[in-house]
C-alpha cells in the first residue's frame, strides 16, 4: 500500500512521527513534538540551530552542507543509511525551517512509475469508478510554480529500477509529460522552489544516471558518547552506562540495525522502574528482533575485552555476566575537533608535493602460482591499482578470514603469468552470484545451487526470454542469455535448470526441489546495469498458482523467498494454494505466525483456495480466501 500526504510548514507531524525517537548522522530527535511553532524568526536561523532547537542533533557539517544545497538553484539529495537514523524525519525538519509545502510519498516493494505519476481515487462520477488524479511528482512540480516545495519519496530503494528513468528528466529539466484524458500533458516546475529528497536503506543499487543527478548524504548511527550524554539526562547514571554499553554492542557486533534512542528508552523506563526479567529476555523484547542478530550479538558480547567468552551455546547464554561493569567504569566526554579550518586548496597544495610511504598490500603476501591448466568456479581480476573485486568480496560475503590476506572463505589470490587473479574452486550459490552481478566488477564464475522452484511456471518462463535453447528434455533443460547495453554491460549466462520432478510446460504448477547450474560472464558491470534473467525471472515469479504443494516444500519455498527479498528480489510474496487447508496451516504455523481470520476458513475449506501473503514488518504469514 502507497501513501503521498501533503503536509504544510504548520501542519501535523509526518506520517512515521507519532511519538517516536529517531537517530540522524552523529545526532538525535526525541520525537516529542516541540510546542514552539515556526516563526518568521526561523527563517534568520541556520538550519543547525533549528535542528538543535527542535531535539534533533546533527553535526555542523552535515547541517551546514544541507543549508548550502537546499539554497541553489538545483536542489536534489539522497539521504542513505540503515533503518532509524532519522532520514525521514530530518527532511520533515528542513521543510519546517525552509517554511515550505511538504509533499510525501511511501514507497513500498515494487512501486513503479505509474504509482509516482498518478492517484487513482475511488469514484461514483465516472464508469469505470476510478478517478486518476495527480501523484506526488506532477503534483509537487505544480506547487512549485508558485511556492517552496519539498518532495519527498520515501524508502526509493524498493521501486522497481525502472522507476529510475522517470525521475531523469524531473531532475534535470523540472518537467513531466503525462497522459490524462487520452491528452499529452506537459508539466513544468519551478526549479527555485522544489527540492527533492529520495531516502534509500540500500535496498538496490541505483542507475548511474540517476545518481549523476543526486547529492548523496550517508546517515549513520550516533557516537557512543553522544548517546551517553542524551541518555544520562533521562535515566540515574547506572541505567545510562547499561543502556549505552548495549548501544555500542548492537553497533559493534554488526546487527542488521542498531539499537536506537527510542528502544533504548523504552529498555530504561523499565530498568528504573524494577523488574526481575532476565537482562536477555529484555534485550529480546526491545532491541534485538531477529534470530541471526541475537547469535551475532551474543558471539560478540561474550569475546569483547574486558569480558571473556565462557559458553560456547549463543542461544542459552546468560548475557547480563557481561554487563556487570569492572570496579570503574567511565565514559570519554565528546571532544570539539579542531584544525579543520584549512582551506580546501591550501590542503590540495601539501598534498600535492608529499609522498607518503605505503603499507604491503595483500598481493605482495600472494604465494600460489599458477604454471598449468586449473579449472576453477570463480576468476575475477586483482591488481595493485584496481581491489574493487576483493573488497566487494570482503564487504558483501565477510568471509572467514585466515592468517593470510590472499586466503578467505572460499575466495584466495594466485598469480597467473603476471596476472594476478581472485579465484574459488567451490561453486558459487546464487544469491553469492546475484550479490556480485551488483557491485562494478567483472568476473567469471560457476554456479551451482539447490532450490525450490515452480514447475513448469519458472522453467517456461526462462525458456521464453533466453536467446538460445541449448537443451530440452523432461529432466533437464539448458538456455543461453547474452545481454548488452549502452551503459557498457555485456553478460553472458548459460544456465541449467534440472528439476528433481519431471518437466511438462502444460501441466500444473508444483513446487519441485531444482538443481540450478549456471557459467556467468561479466565483462564490464556498469552499477546495477545489467540484467540477469536469472534475477529477472525471480523478480517476476512472485504471484504464483500451485496445485496441491508438499507443505514442507512449501515452507522452504517461502523461506528461500524470504532470502531473496532481503537482497532485494521479488517484490512480494504472494502464492495461491490449491490443496489441503488444515495440513498445510498445520506445517505453515509451526514456523510463521498465521493471520487467518475465522470468517474466512469455512470459505477457504469449501472452495480448497487460499492465497498466502507474507507481511514482512510483522513476519506474518496472511491467509485469506480467493
Amino acid at each position: 500500500m502507497c501513501f503521498s500526504h501533503v503536509f504544510a510548514p504548520r501542519g501535523p507531524r509526518g506520517p512515521l512521527d507519532r511519538g517516536k525517537v529517531y537517530i540522524p548522522l552523529r545526532g538525535i530527535y526525541h520525537g516529542m513534538q516541540s510546542k514552539r511553532r515556526v516563526t518568521k524568526q526561523d527563517s534568520r536561523k541556520t538550519l543547525y540551530e533549528f535542528l538543535q532547537e527542535n531535539d534533533f542533533y546533527v553535526d555542523h557539517t552535515t547541517a551546514d552542507l544541507l543549508e548550502k544545497i537546499t539554497s541553489n538553484t538545483r536542489k536534489a539529495i539522497m539521504l542513505r543509511g540503515p533503518a532509524g537514523v532519522g532520514k525521514t524525519q530530518l527532511t520533515y525538519l528542513v521543510s519546517r525551517w525552509l517554511g515550505s509545502e511538504y509533499v510525501y510519498f511511501q514507497c513500498t516493494y515494487g512501486t513503479d512509475e505509474d504509482m509516482l505519476l498518478y492517484k487513482y481515487i475511488p469514484t461514483e462520477q465516472t464508469k469505470s469508478g476510478i478517478k486518476i488524479a495527480l501523484g506526488p511528482v506532477p503534483r509537487a512540480l505544480m506547487m512549485s510554480q508558485k511556492k517552496k516545495v519539498v518532495l519527498v519519496l520515501d524508502e526509493f530503494d524498493k521501486t522497481r529500477p525502472s522507476a529510475d528513468a522517470l525521475l531523469l528528466d524531473v531532475l534535470q529539466n523540472y518537467r513531466l509529460s503525462l497522459y490524462l484524458d487520452d491528452n499529452e500533458t506537459i508539466i513544468t516546475g519551478n526549479p527555485e522552489n522544489l527540492i527533492v529528497f529520495l531516502t534509500s536503506n540500500d535496498m538496490r543499487e541505483f542507475s548511474e544516471p540517476l545518481l549523476r543527478r543526486l547529492v548523496l548524504i550517508t546517515l549513520r548511527p550516533l557516537p557512543t558518547t553522544t548517546v551517553y550524554e542524551i541518555l544520562k539526562k533521562q535515566f540515574k547514571e547506572n541505567v545510562a552506562l547499561l543502556l549505552t554499553q548495549i548501544y555500542d554492542d548492537t553497533v559493534k557486533a554488526g546487527l542488521r540495525k542498531p539499537a536506537t534512542i527510542q528502544e533504548l528508552t523504552q529498555l530504561g523506563q523499565i530498568l528504573e522502574n524494577g523488574t526481575d526479567v532476565p537482562l536477555q529476555e529484555l534485550l529480546r523484547v526491545f532491541i534485538i528482533k531477529y534470530d541471526d542478530d541475537w547469535i551475532k550479538f551474543t558471539q560478540y558480547v561474550s569475546s569483547r575485552e574486558p569480558y571473556k567468552f565462557v559458553n560456547d551455546n549463543a542461544n542459552s547464554i546468560d548475557v547480563s555476566q557481561y554487563y556487570e561493569p569492572p570496579q570503574e567504569v567511565q565514559i570519554p566526554q565528546p571532544q570539539e575537533q579542531k584544525g579543520q579550518t584549512t582551506q580546501t586548496t591550501q590542503l590540495l597544495e601539501k598534498i600535492s608535493k608529499l609522498v607518503v610511504k605505503q603499507p604491503n598490500s595483500t598481493i605482495n603476501a600472494v604465494k600460489e602460482e599458477i604454471h598449468d591448466t586449473t579449472e576453477v568456479t570463480f576468476k575475477a581480476p586483482i591488481s595493485e591499482n584496481d581491489f574493487t573485486m576483493y573488497t566487494n568480496i570482503i564487504s558483501t560475503f565477510w568471509p572467514e578470514p585466515t592468517e593470510r590476506p590472499d586466503v578467505f572463505g572460499k575466495f584466495k589470490i594466485v598469480r597467473d603469468n603476471n596476472e594476478y587473479k581472485i579465484i574459488s574452486e567451490e561453486s558459487l550459490t546464487l544469491l553469492e552470484y546475484i550479490s556480485l552481478l551488483h557491485n562494478n566488477t567483472e568476473f567469471e564464475g560457476y554456479i551451482e545451487d539447490k532450490l525450490i522452484f515452480v514447475n513448469p511456471a519458472t522453467i517456461n518462463k526462462i525458456l521464453s526470454e533466453a536467446h538460445v535453447i541449448r537443451y530440452y528434455s523432461n529432466k533437464k533443460v539448458q538456455v543461453q542469455y547474452s545481454y548488452h547495453n549502452s551503459a557498457g554491460c555485456d553478460l553472458t549466462e548459460l544456465i541449467e535448470i534440472e528439476p528433481l520432478g519431471r518437466y511438462s510446460p502444460n501441466k500444473q504448477n508444483t513446487l519441485d526441489e531444482t538443481i540450478i547450474r549456471m557459467y556467468v560472464n561479466v565483462k564490464k558491470q556498469a552499477y546495477a546495469a545489467c540484467e540477469s534473467l536469472i534475477r529477472k525471472i525471480i523478480e517476476k515469479l512472485h504471484d504464483i498458482d500451485i496445485s496441491d504443494p508438499d507443505p514442507y516444500m512449501l515452507l522452504r519455498f517461502i523461506k528461500q523467498d524470504i532470502e531473496f527479498r532481503k537482497r532485494g528480489l521479488a517484490p512480494g510474496i504472494e502464492v495461491t494454494l490449491r490443496g489441503n487447508f488444515e495440513k498445510i496451516m498445520d506445517v505453515l504455523g509451526k514456523e510463521f505466525k498465521l493471520d487467518v481470520k475465522d470468517k474466512d476458513i469455512d470459505a477457504i475449506k469449501s472452495k480448497g483456495i487460499m492465497k498466502i501473503y507474507y507481511n514482512e514488518y510483522y513476519g506474518t504469514l496472511e491467509v485469506r480466501p480467493l
